[in-house]
């Protein structure tokens, strides 16, 4: 694995999809993170680290729109 540093935060919140790009860049271990202003794309160093990728970003999307999906649920039998 190559040496890494920080280049920026992504938040969770502005995600929308992620999926392989090899297609789209013609690239091995490529993928594409949504958001909701601009797609980046990245390459992985290996297959099984872009699935990973894949796998963590996906998951942590779906688990932030079910976290505002909840907190936005109303009670209206609820008297306050």
């Amino acid at each position: 694995m190559r040496a890494s540093r920080t280049r920026g935060v992504i938040p969770v919140a502005s995600c929308l999809t992620v999926k392989g790009a090899e297609d789209v860049l013609n690239k091995q271990y490529a993928f594409e993170l949504s958001l909701r202003t601009e797609t980046m794309y990245f390459i992985a160093d290996s297959e099984k680290e872009k699935e990973d990728w894949i796998y963590s970003l996906g998951r942590s999307i779906v688990q932030h729109s079910r976290s505002v999906t909840d907190s936005e649920i109303v009670d209206y039998d609820s008297k306050r």
